[in-house]
């Protein structure tokens, strides 16, 4: 069975022909101008989601290294006080100067404690990352709201 031929007797783009077998099969159309078009409709978004996460990853994570740089400074920072109010003093000095220092951090949205035990000083620097506008735009889905990182140092002894 065959389909509508053209002026030349042979068959169209579009006709069905039985094969040696007996089975019918189509023939496929050799216009192929749009197909690239479709693949890119297709491929396109999914590619530009896959790069905005990637970028929204490595800012989260880039954030991340900077608050563990802040908290480091701070407590190698703290070595230097005699006492207590001393170290809490230059904590937060190190604290603000690493904010500044960092374009990836805002000081609004940055807390410090501090611990003592025994000889060990702890300085712990949480950001809240889930009220930085970086990571509110992002249409990927991001890890914790807030990133908290801590570092402990040894009291030296006299």
């Amino acid at each position: 069975m065959a389909g509508p031929a053209s002026p030349s007797g042979a068959p169209g783009p579009f006709s069905v022909r039985q094969s040696a077998g007996g089975r019918c099969g189509s023939r496929l159309p050799a216009d192929t101008r749009g197909a690239v078009l479709v693949e890119v409709a297709l491929c396109l978004p999914i590619l530009i989601i896959l790069l905005v996460g990637i970028i929204a990853y490595g800012a989260w994570l880039g954030t991340a290294s900077a608050v563990q740089q802040v908290a480091n400074e701070a407590a190698r920072a703290a070595l230097a006080g005699i006492s207590t109010t001393e170290r809490g003093t230059l904590v937060s000095q190190a604290v603000a100067s690493g904010i500044a220092g960092s374009p990836l951090l805002r000081a609004d949205l940055v807390s410090v404690t501090t611990s003592q035990d025994g000889a060990f000083y702890a300085v712990a620097v949480t950001y809240d990352a889930a009220r930085s506008p970086l990571f509110t735009a992002s249409p990927v889905p991001m890890p914790a709201g807030q990133i908290r990182r801590t570092s402990v140092v040894k009291l030296g002894t006299l």
